[in-house]
This record gives C-alpha cells, structure tokens and sequence, in this order.
C-alpha cells in the first residue's frame, strides 16, 4: 500500500518543529501582558461607560381645559344657526336651533317671563303676578299642553287674587272674630258680677233658712226667700252658657279663616306646582331643539353645517374651546417599565404632527404616575411640558388639543458592567 503525500513538508521540518514545540520566552510573556492589559482596559471601560435606559411609550397632549363637544340631540334639520366658526361665545349661549313646531322667539320670552314670575314667587310678591298676561303664546308646539294647564291654573289664582272675594270674606271672618272676643269680656264680666251676687243672695238665704229653723218666718216667706236664690243662678247658668256658645262660635270663625287660608294656599301651591311642570318642559324642549354652549370659549364647527340641513342624533355639531392655562402630555406606560420610571425624568416628545428630524424634539418631565391602571392594564403618566412649547432646534411649536406622537422616559444611568452581568444573568 503506497503513502499519501504530505503536503508542505518544509513544515514537517527538524528546524521548524523545534520552533514550534518551544516558542521563546519574550513572545509568551509580552502576549500573555497584552491579553490582560486588553482585558482590564475592557473591564475598565465597562465600568465607566454608563447610559441610561430610554423607555418607549406613545405620547398624547392634552389641555387643562379640553374643548367640549356640542352633540346633536334630536334628529332633524338646522334651522338656525346663530354663530360662526371661530366666535367666541359664553356658558349656555345659544348656538343653533333645531326645526321644532314651536317658534323658539316665543319660547324663549315665555322662560324669561316664567323665570319672572318665579322670582316673585319665591320672594312672595304675589300682586306681582297680576302682570302676566297668558294671551300671546299660541305657537308653543310640543309644549303647548302643558302650557293650556298652567294657564287655566293661572286663571284660578288670579281670580282667587284679584275679585276680592277670599280677602273680603277673611276680613268680614276676622271682624266677626274680634266681635266676639269682645262680646266674650263682656259676658265674662257680666258672670262675675253675678256670681257675686249669686254669693250674696246664698248668705241672705242661709240666714232665712236659720229664721224658718227657729220657726221665726213662715213656710211661705221661707220659699219666697228660696224662689229669690234660684232667680240669682239663672242669670249665671244663662250667661255661662251663652260664654260657651261664644267660644264655640269663636272656634267656628277660626275654622272658616284656616279653611279659606288653606284654599288660598292650595291655589298658590297648585299654580308653583304648575309653573314648575312647565319649567320643566321648556328645559327638555330646549335639549331636544336649542343647541347650548357647554362652557365659554371659542367655537369650531365639526363640518361645514348649513341651515336646514339635516342631522342625526349624537352627531357632533361643534366643539367649543375654552381659554387655555396650559397643557400637558399624557404617557402610556406598561407594567414592565414601572419599576424603571420614576417622577421628576426627563421625557423626549416627538409630535407626529411636527416631524422631530426637521422641528425637533421637545423636553418635558415626568410630574406624575398614576397609582391604579387603566382597562388595558397600563399606567398613566402625566408629562410637564415648557410653556413656550420649545423644541431643541429652536423651534415653537403651535398648542393643539390631541396632538399624538411618542415619547422616550429617560432612566437613571447604568454602567455598561451591569448590564453584562444581567444579560449573563438571564441568559444563565
């Protein structure tokens, strides 16, 4: 069997193996200190090397008074739109009609007289009522039932107020009254003075009865003596019971009085009951067809609207925007990077809407986290922003209400060394 040839045989040489199998001494030494001055300049620099952590989240801003959304509450047409985009308005201005039976002039002079008559009510100026007059509302739609109730209470009250019967009949009740308290301090004077003399009259009696005991006086002069006592206690029983029948007629005028108090206050109570059930529906006829500013500020319509254009319930009409005191960024932080994020880090926003590459990015701080999660089980975080709205290329930045973008959670600074170790770490 013949051999293989061995390739590059100078190799295999005497000179070459000895070379080999016994290398110098200053080439070991001189590697084995470059091995370890490379290894501690490695180690070396792993421990100073240090950077932080940046923890990604997405990044929404948001005013400290958001704009309020003016939402459609009945289906139907516009019929009036009564301001423009961009104008400011106050609380509860109206802004639009919806297209109702009712004419909205009319409901709206009968709420101020309403409010009015309610004023007066409240401050018991019952004459002032007189003043309203029930005559020029007949275009009141889907209110105009409940308007028919109250004004036939209306009318009650006024006649109740105004013909004079109730307030002369509880005059005549009160003179009455006051007759017959003053015919009772006569009757209760005249029994006094009869009973005086009804004491008399028994002691007169008394000294007979000892004369008719001694036989000194006559059986007939002793009941003639009798016959006087008992017509001195007629005039007292007469008048005691004249001074009950009195008081009883007392009680009678006081009863008529409490009843003719208590119809006028059914009256008064049934008409603010009446007025109150109106009240009421001009309150729900005004959410169904009166569109209201939620707060004051600027308006800015959703759409192009036009009158008589038709829209749907829950539509979004306009959005009013209050006067800003500022902004703040909110931060979606996951549970995993909780343990990393604290308040008071600095935070890089970059807006979608102002691309950073070309405005930059803007620096805020992390002000606050939130203790509980929301329903996806994330933490908020509240981000301090400049006030300017400055990037660092210079730039300022417009304020917009749900500008997004994302944001990176600068960490506290770790050496390049523990990071090592923890990757070893977990990876073992």
């Amino acid at each position: 069997m013949s051999k293989t040839p061995t390739p590059f045989p100078e190799l295999y040489s005497e000179e070459i193996q000895e070379i080999i199998n016994r290398p110098p001494g200053w080439l070991l030494r001189s590697g084995m200190s470059l091995f370890f001055a490379v290894l501690s300049i490695f180690f070396a620099s792993c421990w100073m090397i240090k950077y932080p952590d940046v923890i990604p989240a997405t990044f929404t801003l948001v005013a400290d008074n958001i704009p309020r959304s003016v939402i459609i509450r009945s289906d139907g047409k516009l019929q009036r739109i009564l301001v423009r985009d961009g104008q400011y308005v106050n609380q509860r201005q109206m802004v639009a009609f919806m297209e109702s039976t009712a004419s909205h002039d009319q409901i709206n002079l009968l709420e101020k007289n309403i409010q009015l008559l309610a004023t007066y009510i409240e401050q018991g100026q019952w004459e002032n009522v007189n003043g309203f007059s029930t005559d020029s509302y007949n275009m009141l739609g889907e209110i105009q039932g409940d308007f028919q109730a109250f004004a036939q209470n209306f009318v009650r009250l006024k006649t109740f107020l105004n013909s004079g019967y109730c307030i002369q009949k509880r005059s005549l009740l009160r003179n009455e009254l006051a007759d017959f308290k003053d015919l009772e301090q006569n009757i209760i004077e005249q029994l006094q003075l009869q009973r005086q003399d009804l004491i008399l009259g028994k002691d007169e009696f008394k000294v007979q009865e000892r004369l008719f005991g001694d036989r000194v006086i006559s059986s007939l002069e002793y009941k003639k003596e009798k016959s006087k006592l008992l017509a001195r206690e007629m005039p007292v029983k007469s008048l005691t019971a004249s001074l009950i029948q009195n008081r009883s007629s007392q009680t009678a005028k006081r009863k008529e009085i409490l009843e003719l108090d208590n119809a006028i206050a059914e009256s008064k109570a049934n008409f603010r009951q009446e007025l109150q059930t109106l009240q009421s529906s001009i309150e729900l006829w005004k959410q169904r067809y009166v569109v209201l500013a939620p707060v004051a500020g600027t308006v800015s319509f959703a759409a192009p609207w036009q009158e008589q254009q038709h829209v749907a319930v829950d539509w979004e009409l306009l959005t009013v925007e209050p006067p800003q005191s500022g902004f703040r960024g909110l931060v979606k932080l996951s549970q995993g990077s909780l343990g990393k994020v604290k308040e008071g880090q600095k935070v890089l926003v970059k807006l979608d809407g102002y691309p950073h590459q070309e405005f930059g990015s803007i620096e805020g701080i992390l002000s606050k986290i939130s203790t509980t999660p929301g329903r996806d089980s994330s933490y908020w975080g509240y981000v301090a922003l400049p006030h300017q709205l400055e990037t660092k290329y210079g730039r300022k930045l417009t304020y917009r209400s749900g500008l997004s973008g994302t944001a990176e959670v600068v960490t506290t600074d770790r050496r390049l060394i523990a990071r090592l170790i923890s990757t070893i770490r977990d990876g073992g």
